[in-house]
């Protein structure tokens, strides 16, 4: 009886996590983008939860551009931010360059997490 009940508890805590993953809420706010010198730009997560960032541009390793996302989306390319955490944008030196941010985190390949526009407007969808 007591241990239905102890994986009933974590079962219960475990769906209420799954679900705060991605409360469909913008970080938009908590992401600073700097630019080196080479043309690489960091974005940086400054708050205190994991946020993920999905961006597109004129970037020097691949040939896909803004427009050229998953499942025809705007954006490209995209990593999950732990709070304080970095990643980094490889944008040709004087490139364009486009980006969003969302709470949560971000399976491969955009599998839900957010919906985008062809003119780079995002809505991030909770899961």
């Amino acid at each position: 009886m007591k241990l239905t009940f102890a994986v009933l508890v974590l079962a219960a805590g475990l769906a209420g996590n799954a679900h705060a993953r991605n409360p469909g809420e913008s970080a938009q706010n908590c992401v600073h983008a700097e630019s080196g010198r080479d043309g690489d730009i960091k974005l940086t997560n400054t708050c205190r939860e994991q946020i993920f960032v999905m961006w597109c541009g004129d970037q020097k390793y691949t040939k896909k551009r803004c427009g050229d996302g998953p499942r025809g989306g705007f954006y490209t390319h995209s990593d999950n931010i732990d709070p304080g955490g970095e990643t980094t944008a490889h944008v040709r030196d004087g490139g364009s360059f486009k980006y969003g941010a969302c709470k949560g985190s971000i399976s491969f390949g955009n599998d839900g997490e957010y919906k985008d526009g062809p003119n780079g407007q995002y809505r991030c969808l909770p899961r």
